[in-house]
């Protein structure tokens, strides 16, 4: 996964208003808040092309006024709507890099107020040699 890639899913997310810092959430949390990760997928071709598995982890935190779980999922709605049709990047680079929304999961944390979701994008990315 190349700098390039990062970079464009950092501000996608600002783009669309998602709180998200890649890896770890620094500070204080701001609910609900997301931490990036990925996974690279071995792709055997001729064309360049490199796969990986982005996974958005998303924390949000419910008490008496809020629902962390809707909260979640009106998260996870705007980010499929923002890459369900895929978004396209051209980097500074001369790369191609197309994100799209793959599937999301529900993971118990063991605390009653903390609710988690792993929100998985495709992320394919040609590079220019």
């Amino acid at each position: 996964m190349s700098k390039a890639v990062l970079k464009t899913i950092k501000e996608s997310m600002k783009e669309i208003g998602i709180n998200y810092q890649f890896k770890k959430w620094k500070g204080h949390p701001t609910y609900p808040y997301f931490v990036g990760s990925y996974q690279e997928v071995p792709t055997p071709g001729e064309d360049g092309m490199q796969e990986t598995s982005f996974i958005l982890t998303g924390f949000a935190r419910s008490d008496g006024n809020v629902d962390g779980v809707l909260q979640l999922e009106e998260a996870k709605q705007t980010i499929k709507n923002y890459f369900n049709t895929g978004k396209v990047v051209t980097t500074d680079s001369g790369s191609v890099v197309a994100i799209f929304y793959a599937n999301s999961l529900v993971i118990p944390t063991g605390d009653a107020e903390l609710k988690r979701i792993e929100i998985h994008l495709t992320v394919k990315e040609w590079k220019v040699t």
